[in-house]
C-alpha cells in the first residue's frame, strides 16, 4: 500500500487503544498512544484530509471488577465514572476524539456485543479455531476464577512479577496455568485447579502475519514479542476466557462460564461501525477495498493482543481486514520509575493542566520531544521546569513578542512570506512530512523540526516580512503538538479556522496592533506541587536536585 499522504480526498479512521476505566489517565498513558495519535490527526487535518478519531473504554477488562471490589461499588458504575474522568483527562491536554464510547452500558453496547459474538461465530464456523482444555485456579470460597486481574505471580518467560495474561516487563502473553508461583490477588481461599474449555484462533500462516505487521509499521522488537508468544502457544490466539464479566459466550461442557477475550479487534469492529455511521453509512472503514486508511495506536504491553490477536482475527474475517498502520510505543516513566496508580506515583493529566501554571501546549511539547516511540523514556520534573522556563517562557516567548513588535513598527497591511522564508519553510516542511510517514510516524522528529524553526536561524528579526513569515511557519509547525499556540497565532495573522498547509504561503493581514499576551508562564516546584504525588513532593525533589 502507498503510505505517502498525497491526495486531498483521502479519508482516515484513527483508533487510539481503548483505556481501561479503572482509573484516570496519567502522563505515562498520554505520552504513548493518545498524544501520538492526536498529533497524527492534527497533522493530517492540517494537510486538508478528512480524519475521524473514534475510541472507547475497555470496560470489560477484569481490572474494572477489581476496582469495583476496592471501591465497594458495581463495575457498571466504576466504568461510567472513570469513562467520564478519562474523557476529562484527554480534553485537558487537548487530545480530541470525535466519539468516545462506553460499550458496557452506552448506546452502542448491544451492537458491540452482537458484533463481537458474530465475529467469533464466523471464525468457529470457518474451521479456523481450536477448543483447548486448559487449567484455571478456582476459589470455592468466592466462586471466582483466578484469571486476569485476580491472578498474580511470575512471568513464565522472564520471571518478572506479572499479573493476568501478560507480562509488562517482556511483553509475553501466556495462559493462567503457565504463571509461576500463582497467587490470588484478593486472597481468595479454598483453591483448586479446574479444567475448562476455551476457544482459540489458529494463525494459519505466520509468514503472512509477519509480512502484514511489517507493512503496517510494527517495529521488529514488537514482532519478536509476537513470534515468541505464538511459538509458546503453538500458533494459537485466545478468543474466550473464564468468567462472566464481558460479552457472554456459551458455557463449556462442564458449565464453566465464558466471555469473549477482549483483544482490540472487537473495538475495531464497533468503532469502525460508528465511523461509518458518522460518515452517512458509507461502509465499514476496515472492509476489504475500503478507501479509508485505518490506524491504531498502542503500547508494548498490548503488542500480542493488537498485533497477533487483532491482525489475525480481522484477517480471518471475510468482511474485514486489519488496520492499515500501527503506532507503537514503549513505557514512559516518572522520575526514573514506572508510573504506578497503586503506589500513587502518578501525575494525572487534568491535574497538571488545570491545577498548575503549566499550559497544555507546554506539557504536550515536552512529552512529544521525548516520546517513548523507540525506547522507554522518562518524565523528570526538574527537566520539565527548566524546559518550560528556558525554552518556552524564555526563548520562545521572547521571540514571539519580538516578532509582533517588529510587525507593529510597520504599516498594518496585507503581507506575504518573503521568498527567503518561503524557501526555508518548504525545506523544513519536507522533513516535517517525513516525520508523519504513516509507516514510521515519529513525533520526536516532528518536534525537532518545530524547535529548529523556533531557533529562527537565517531570519532577520528586524524585517516585518521576515517576522510575519516566521510567525506563519511557527503556527503551522505547532499545529500537531501545540494546538492552542497554533490557533492563536493563525487567527492573529489574519486567517480563520486551523492552520492548513495550503494557506501558509497565502497572503493575509496580521493584527499587529492587537494584544498578544504571554502564552507560557514560568514554573517552579511550588507551582507544580498541586499535581505532584507525595513521592515527588517539592521538598524531596529539591533534596535530590
Amino acid at each position: 500500500m502507498d503510505t505517502t499522504v498525497n491526495s486531498s480526498t483521502r479519508k482516515f479512521f484513527l483508533m487510539p487503544i481503548p483505556p481501561t476505566p479503572n482509573g484516570r489517565l496519567h502522563l505515562g498513558h498520554i505520552a504513548g498512544p493518545y498524544l501520538r495519535m492526536d498529533m497524527l490527526c492534527r497533522y493530517l487535518r492540517g494537510q486538508g484530509y478528512h480524519v475521524r478519531v473514534v475510541s472507547a473504554v475497555d470496560g470489560f477488562d477484569s481490572y474494572v471488577l477489581w476496582k469495583g471490589v476496592q471501591e465497594a461499588r458495581p463495575p457498571e458504575e466504576v466504568c461510567r465514572d472513570y469513562h467520564a474522568q478519562i474523557a476529562r483527562d484527554l480534553a485537558s491536554l487537548d487530545i480530541e476524539v470525535d466519539d468516545f464510547l462506553d460499550l458496557v452500558r452506552g448506546p452502542y453496547a448491544l451492537s458491540h456485543a452482537d458484533n463481537a459474538r458474530r465475529a467469533v461465530e464466523t471464525l468457529v464456523a470457518s474451521g479456523c479455531t481450536e477448543t483447548i482444555i486448559e487449567k484455571v485456579l478456582f476459589s470455592r470460597a468466592t466462586g471466582r476464577y483466578l484469571a486476569g486481574a485476580w491472578l498474580t505471580g511470575l512471568c513464565p518467560q522472564c520471571e518478572a512479577p506479572a499479573a493476568g495474561y501478560f507480562c509488562e516487563a517482556c511483553g509475553a502473553h501466556f495462559r493462567p496455568e503457565s504463571m509461576q508461583r500463582p497467587n490470588a490477588r484478593m486472597g481468595d481461599a479454598d483453591l483448586e485447579w479446574r479444567e475448562m474449555e476455551n476457544v482459540f484462533l489458529r494463525v494459519p500462516d505466520e509468514a503472512e502475519l509477519v509480512r502484514r505487521l511489517r507493512s503496517a509499521g510494527a517495529p521488529e522488537n514488537f514482532i519478536s514479542v509476537v513470534l515468541r508468544s505464538l511459538a509458546r502457544e503453538r500458533g494459537l490466539v485466545r478468543l474466550t476466557a473464564p468468567g462472566d464479566w464481558g460479552v457472554a459466550w456459551p458455557s463449556d461442557r462442564w458449565g464453566n462460564p465464558r466471555v469473549l477475550f477482549e483483544a482490540g479487534w472487537e473495538y475495531g469492529l464497533t468503532c469502525g461501525e460508528r465511523y461509518a455511521e458518522m460518515e452517512g453509512r458509507e461502509g465499514h472503514p476496515m472492509a476489504p477495498g475500503s478507501d479509508v486508511t485505518s490506524v491504531v495506536s498502542f503500547g508494548i504491553d498490548n503488542a500480542v493482543l493488537l498485533l497477533a490477536g487483532t491482525v489475525s482475527v480481522m484477517n480471518a474475517l471475510p468482511e474485514h481486514q486489519p488496520f492499515d498502520h500501527v503506532l507503537t510505543n514503549y513505557f514512559y516513566n516518572l522520575q526514573g520509575s514506572k508510573f504506578s496508580t497503586s503506589r500513587l506515583h502518578v501525575i494525572w493529566a487534568a491535574d497538571i493542566a488545570d491545577m498548575t501554571p503549566a499550559s497544555s501546549d507546554a506539557v504536550r511539547l515536552f512529552l512529544a520531544r521525548e516520546s517513548p516511540e523507540e525506547q522507554t523514556t522518562n518524565f523528570d520534573v526538574g527537566n520539565f521546569i527548566r524546559f518550560v522556563n528556558d525554552d518556552l517562557a524564555g526563548t520562545l516567548q521572547a521571540r514571539i513578542d519580538a516578532a509582533w513588535e517588529t510587525l507593529a513598527q510597520g504599516p498594518q497591511r496585507e503581507r506575504r512570506i518573503p521568498d527567503s522564508a518561503a524557501e526555508r519553510f518548504e525545506t523544513m516542511s519536507r522533513t516535517f512530512d517525513r516525520a508523519f510517514r504513516l509507516e514510521a510516524v515519529s513525533v520526536r522528529d516532528a518536534c525537532a523540526v518545530l524547535l529548529k524553526w523556533i531557533g529562527g536561524r537565517g531570519t532577520d528579526p528586524g524585517s516585518p516580512d521576515e517576522a510575519y513569515g516566521w510567525l506563519k511557519g511557527l503556527a503551522y509547525f505547532s499545529v500537531p503538538v501545540m494546538p492552542r499556540l497554533a490557533a492563536q497565532l493563525w487567527h492573529a495573522l489574519g486567517h480563520e479556522g486551523m492552520p492548513l498547509r495550503r494557506d501558509v504561503l497565502r497572503a493575509s493581514t496580521p493584527d499587529a496592533q492587537g494584544k498578544h499576551g504571554a502564552s507560557f508562564a514560568p514554573l517552579s516546584l511550588e507551582s507544580l506541587s498541586p499535581c505532584l504525588p507525595a513521592s515527588l513532593s517539592p521538598d524531596r525533589l529539591a533534596s535530590h536536585a
